[in-house]
């Protein structure tokens, strides 16, 4: 499946703070309630300050992206901290396969490049 990508408030310049996500799960009985759960969070994204968000899938081997961008810290945590992301975290820790990891880095470009991620 082709990644998506959504611009929800775009900034002009500054400096951003991007986070992306991959997103492994183990076992296919998993898979419809994380897409669930996901969909809700994605719907949470359009209404927080993120930047602009993507979503990449690749479905036959339950592997998921994420990767969001932030103009400040404290907006992000704001999210983190908020339903449905917060119980989505929790679940996670349940439905994680191996190699499951974030990364977190700032830079001037704040675009969703998949590569750099």
């Amino acid at each position: 499946m082709p990644a998506r990508t959504y611009e929800v408030n775009p900034a002009a310049d500054g400096e951003f703070l991007s986070i992306a996500t991959f997103l492994p799960i183990r076992k296919w009985i998993d898979v419809i309630p994380f897409l669930q759960i996901s969909s809700r969070v994605s719907d949470q994204l359009m209404k927080t300050e993120v930047v602009r968000f993507g979503v990449k899938t690749d479905l036959r081997r339950k592997q998921f992206w994420t990767m969001s961008v932030w103009s400040d810290r404290v907006a992000m945590r704001r999210f983190v901290a908020a339903e449905p992301h917060a119980t989505a975290m929790k679940k996670f820790a349940k439905w994680a396969a191996q190699g499951a990891a974030f990364v977190e880095w700032n830079d001037e470009k704040g675009s969703i490049d998949w590569d750099i991620a």
